[in-house]
């Protein structure tokens, strides 16, 4: 591919990546109770803000020369794959974690702790799994994100939920969703922009990147029907959440796989996904009691640890004309090198999430007061009303 069509490619992908935010946003605010859309839209979208910031400052800083580079020329191709991969990224993971944590979150809590997070955890895992770190030279592989983005969500979720605490009424308030059809648009922009993550991620050969597009579609599908299956078996009625749920668990866990497998192994990354995700989201956390609000532990954290452990069950050479050059280590080496790169990031967010979260709460509250929580974050921290009437 011509360095010109290269960099049109890398702009369209990092156009689809950007639909993730707002995706995100919708997916959201739809399963929120109205008094909160405001506040948690917004969260999803000052990620964004945040992480784009902190990706140029940091590109900025450590690039190589006694003054600070300008991004002109090929430089400019250089910049716009790290933002793609490193600033995007950065934005999607820290805009999932605040599913966990919504309708008791301070604003100005949250932006300080995005600030540190996405420095003191996203930036090292991305640099040990997508840059020349020790987890990329031992031979893990995660194409576009299932540990560097969702198991560092996911299990930052988790623990920002326990640290934080449950939501005042959790378990004994209904806490409905206000809007659904949001949320399936939400879903909608996510699924195109997980397109956008395959084709963006680094300098793939446009064979790779297709596959990787085919590995999506078919995973996510496959993981929606796993989901919605169970559902109707257990609940004895499909719904629009569960369907949705679903598809995202698969986009979750085909995408340290995507580039890797063939279609009919990102098939049962999809199914597997879809049906571990349902049971922990439905049997394990009412057992355990932690409020997770919007289940991104049960999705992100768990799908994307599946999808590391399955990417070193069916990653395969045949499939990927860029894994010809020693990529692949094979059976049972890779498997291995993934469940090392799954402990590693599982330790280390944990650990790092802690002493970040824990360092903030000795100088601010993580949370609204009780009367800001029952009248609402909209207009208890923006002075504003999602709906009205």
């Amino acid at each position: 591919m011509s360095s010109t069509n290269q960099t049109a490619w890398l702009l369209i992908s990092s156009t689809l990546v950007m639909l993730t935010l707002p995706g995100v946003a919708l997916f959201y605010g739809g399963m929120v109770r109205r008094k909160n859309v405001l506040n948690t839209m917004g969260l999803a979208l000052i990620a964004l803000v945040l992480a784009s910031l902190e990706s140029v400052l940091s590109w900025q800083v450590f690039s190589t020369g006694p003054e600070p580079p300008g991004i002109s020329g090929d430089q400019g191709v250089q910049v716009l794959v790290f933002l793609s991969s490193h600033g995007l990224g950065g934005a999607l993971a820290l805009a999932l974690i605040t599913g966990a944590c919504v309708e008791r979150l301070q604003f100005g809590f949250f932006m300080l702790f995005g600030i540190g997070w996405v420095a003191l955890v996203f930036r090292p895992v991305a640099h040990w799994l997508w840059g020349s770190g020790w987890l990329a030279n031992l031979g893990s592989l995660d194409f576009a994100g299932g540990a560097v983005i969702h198991i560092t969500a996911g299990v930052t979720a988790l623990v920002a939920a326990l640290m934080i605490g449950p939501r005042r009424g959790f378990g004994r308030t209904e806490m409905r969703p206000n809007h659904l059809p949001l949320s399936v648009c939400g879903v909608a922009f996510l699924w195109v922009g997980w397109f956008g993550f395959a084709g963006g991620r680094g300098l793939a050969s446009m064979a790779t990147t297709a596959g990787a597009v085919v590995a999506i579609q078919v995973a996510a599908a496959a993981a929606a029907l796993a989901w919605l299956a169970a559902e109707w078996i257990q609940r004895e009625k499909p719904t629009a959440l569960g369907t949705v749920s679903g598809a995202v668990s698969g986009l979750v866990a085909i995408a340290p796989a995507a580039g890797y497998v063939g279609p009919l192994s990102a098939m049962v990354i999809g199914v597997g996904a879809g049906g571990l995700c349902y049971m922990v989201v439905n049997f394990v956390k009412p057992i355990l009691g932690y409020d997770d609000s919007l289940d991104v532990f049960g999705i992100h954290g768990v799908g994307g640890t599946w999808g590391m452990i399955a990417t070193g069950l069916f990653a395969s050479a045949a499939v990927n004309p860029d894994g010809s050059d020693g990529l692949f280590n094979g059976y049972p080496y890779q498997l291995f090198a993934q469940v090392v790169a799954v402990l590693v990031v599982w330790v280390f967010t944990a650990g790092m999430t802690a002493v970040l979260l824990k360092g903030l709460q000795l100088v601010l509250t993580p949370r609204v007061d009780p009367e800001g929580e029952a009248v609402g974050l909209d207009l208890a921290l923006h002075g504003e009303r999602g709906y009205t009437g």
